[in-house]
């Protein structure tokens, strides 16, 4: 019953990952229609100062109220002080982002315009928190169809408030803003009223909560520092790229057209087959959180054994696809021929990419949480000082193998960890070097294929 449990829920998390992520390069492509590349790079750079805002106000309240649930330690009054705790931190958050906008995207972004969008994003940051954190609960009761119908909510009605907006707003960008804060508000109200329910029907302790505080402190304050620095960090990192890129020549819409390429077209190309590991790092969580607690070691070895063989199999066989065809994708989907060359140049750190993302979701489950602090912390910093010193002299080339340095250290450490908690042996026969000579073979074949098919037409 529980294994039948779990991979329906994969199936419906698969399935909404695939379709949400089909849409969202679909609106990204849509946007870029409207805005252009340097457009595309200035909404970049709003939204990485916006996701520092989320960060601070989400990162581990999550985690904690899946986990609490998990181990059959949270009552209604443990979550409601998780919610509020949530709520708290948004609310300044929020007030700070709205504050600071001016001073933010004069002195940050290096564009006074981007200064109205950060004020009308900042009331986004309070749904979003307590979403989030009730989000948490329905994983720990392994129902995912209330998290999906909620991104599902989210995404469409932002599309839809933004396309509406776009045909009625002389300024595009503010449209785009303001439909995604739609969209986060009503995801919020759906996310709220759902969980109003479910506590009544699975007749969710009322009983005082206690510890709750000690609890946030352990298991979100090291997830919090991790990701509050490494979104700073990461943040400052994307201020530096178009800065670096203009230093290097580019001019001010050259730089920022390069920068949108990038984070604004590439990026979700590269992570949409993610999706389909999606499910497999979020429901692993709950499980190793409760195979901890029932000390089930072996439990613990089959999951993991199981993550890193699916997911290197799946890599593998996507960096021959995208590999091949490269060049039909972002010409299909952005009409543009340089999309294609650098997801070419890209695509073979996927495999480090996609199984680093499965292993720290592992790693959280654990209770390791600290040592993805430390790993997330160090890489960011490297990051940050390598763009800063490279980019001005060798342009975007040296971003791109600054990426693959950084996949490269950090996936190292965590899966190094990762093996040691779990003192479980790499199997270097079925875990890499079968998946790459399918890679191999399937890269031939569609080679082939492709040929024959430009042979014909």
């Amino acid at each position: 019953m529980k294994k039948r449990v779990f991979y329906v829920n994969a199936i419906i998390l698969t399935s909404s990952a695939v379709i949400l992520r089909l849409v969202n390069i679909w609106f990204c492509s849509f946007i870029c229609s409207k805005i252009g590349a340097s457009g595309m790079g200035l909404y970049q750079l709003i939204l990485s100062v916006f996701i520092l805002g989320i960060t601070l106000c989400c990162s581990g309240i999550s985690l904690t109220v899946t986990r609490l649930v998990s181990e059959k330690r949270a009552t209604r009054d443990t979550i409601r002080r998780c919610a509020l705790f949530a709520a708290c931190l948004s609310l300044a958050a929020a007030s700070l982002l709205f504050f600071s906008s001016d001073f933010v995207a004069v002195n940050f972004i290096g564009n006074p315009s981007a200064a109205v969008p950060l004020k009308l994003l900042s009331p986004s940051l309070i749904f979003i928190a307590v979403s989030s954190c009730l989000k948490g609960y329905f994983i720990a009761i392994r129902n995912t169809v209330v998290g999906v119908t909620s991104d599902i909510i989210e995404q469409f009605v932002t599309i839809g408030s933004s396309i509406f907006l776009l045909n009625r707003m002389k300024n595009s960008l503010n449209a785009l803003i303001i439909g995604s804060t739609i969209g986060d508000f009503a995801s919020f109200v759906y996310i709220v009223l759902m969980y109003l329910i479910f506590v009544n029907i699975r007749k969710l302790s009322k009983e005082k909560g206690g510890g709750v505080i000690k609890s946030i402190l352990h298991i979100a304050v090291p997830i919090f520092s991790s990701s509050f620095f490494r979104s700073l960090l990461s943040s400052v990192e994307n201020v530096l790229i178009p800065r670096g890129l203009k230093q290097y020549g580019a001019g001010d819409d050259g730089a920022l057209a390069q920068y949108g390429v990038m984070q604004g077209m590439v990026m979700p190309i590269l992570f949409f087959p993610s999706s389909f590991l999606t499910a497999l790092s979020v429901l692993l969580i709950p499980e190793m959180a409760q195979a901890k607690a029932e000390n089930n070691q072996s439990s613990i070895q089959r999951y993991v054994e199981k993550a890193f063989r699916y997911t290197l199999i799946f890599s593998f066989l996507i960096t021959s696809v995208l590999i091949v065809f490269a060049d039909n994708i972002g010409v299909a989907i952005y009409k543009s021929h340089d999309v294609g060359n650098i997801l070419r140049i890209m695509a073979p750190i996927i495999p480090l990419m996609y199984l680093d993302h499965v292993v720290d979701s592992i790693l959280k489950g654990l209770d390791q949480q600290l040592y993805s602090l430390k790993y997330n912390f160090s890489d960011s910093i490297m990051r940050v000082i390598l763009i800063a010193v490279f980019v001005p002299i060798f342009g975007i080339k040296a971003f791109i193998t600054i990426i693959f340095m950084s996949e490269i250290y950090n996936a190292s450490l965590s899966i190094n960890r990762l093996l040691k908690v779990t003192k479980l042996k790499v199997d270097i026969v079925g875990w890499i070097i079968a998946p790459s000579v399918c890679a191999a073979l399937l890269y031939y074949v569609l080679l082939l294929f492709q040929k024959l098919y430009c042979f014909i037409v």
